[in-house]
């Protein structure tokens, strides 16, 4: 467990796992959970009791700004009763942010879900941004195709105009010397 987190009375950080302790190593140690770590769902004044009796079990996401991290996990109660164990995973939904924080997918353990999720997400963001592409360029090869059927249609229509006009001046024409060829 990489990112786990140990607590013993007034809630202060005990144990830390290798990983966390890679990306905070000013962090947490011999301090209580709150001062450097927001808790979903909020306790502002949490205790050991508080956090057994509301948290245990349940999802539960703690946060730090700086760095930024979050880790989604449960706590457990230990034997002892005077500790519980934050076992926890980094959440993170980019690949780069495991880069940021110094971490690279061996450090992992292996039954640790959180490369495949990120590379499942990273396929499926591809994937989305493939169909979109494709998405503009079948619009805009049905623009292309209205504007030549269209441009085909101006050609058939100006054709037929000056067939028409053609006619009409012909027509004209021959009106013309028919009046002037009538006795007056």
């Amino acid at each position: 467990m990489p990112f786990h987190l140990q607590l013993g009375h007034m809630l202060r950080v005990t144990h830390r796992g290798p990983l966390l302790q890679r990306v905070a190593p000013d962090h947490l140690d011999g301090q209580t959970l709150l001062e450097h770590m927001e808790m979903q769902p909020s306790m502002p004044n949490a205790t050991l009791a508080g956090i057994v009796e509301q948290c245990a079990g349940r999802l539960t996401i703690l946060r730090m700004q700086e760095p930024f991290i979050q880790i989604r996990g449960c706590f457990v109660e230990l034997p002892r009763k005077e500790e519980l164990l934050f076992a926890g995973s980094l959440w993170v939904t980019e690949l780069e942010a495991l880069m940021e924080l110094g971490i690279a997918g061996n450090m992992l353990p292996p039954n640790e879900p959180l490369i495949d999720l990120l590379m499942t997400h990273r396929l499926t963001m591809t994937a989305q941004q493939s169909s979109q592409r494709a998405h503009v360029a079948v619009r805009e090869a049905d623009s292309r195709r209205q504007i030549e059927t269209l441009e085909e249609v101006n050609r058939h229509l100006d054709t037929a105009v000056r067939e028409r006009t053609a006619e009409l001046e012909r027509i004209n024409a021959e009106l013309t010397h028919l009046l002037r060829s009538m006795p007056r």
